[in-house]
């Protein structure tokens, strides 16, 4: 069984998969700094592999959707954390959350969320 970053085999609360630090995100192969020179670009990017709306971002407004999709993920994986810690970081370094949030679905991409649904198709004879 392999593991990434953040995963535990018992499914039980795991941290984040890295830690918040911008320049870390720039030296990830492939990103090209993303964050610099679009980042309205990778936050849409972001909304859209978490599965919402691409332009949700634009409407931030007081970093309130950046705290909503911080607590989703962090739901999602079964990560620790609070409404105030998601909002404390986000206020600290906005784009240093995003970026985390970015490079933490990228980890876990792939990887079930932990919730399945089941469909059943009705027919009538």
């Amino acid at each position: 069984m392999t593991l990434h970053a953040g995963e535990t085999p018992t499914g039980k609360a795991t941290c984040w998969g890295e830690n918040i630090s911008f320049c870390d995100y720039c030296e990830e192969k492939g990103s090209r700094c993303f964050a610099c020179w679009c980042f309205p670009c990778m936050q849409c990017q972001t909304a859209s592999k978490h599965g919402w709306c691409f332009c949700m971002p634009l409407l931030d407004v007081c970093g309130v959707v950046s705290c909503i999709l911080r607590s989703n993920i962090r739901e999602r994986y079964n990560i620790p954390g609070s409404a105030f810690s998601d909002y404390a970081t986000v206020l600290c370094c906005h784009c240093c959350a995003w970026c985390q949030m970015n490079r933490e679905l990228k980890i876990r991409d792939h990887q079930p969320s932990g919730t399945s649904m089941v469909t059943t198709q009705v027919s009538r004879a």
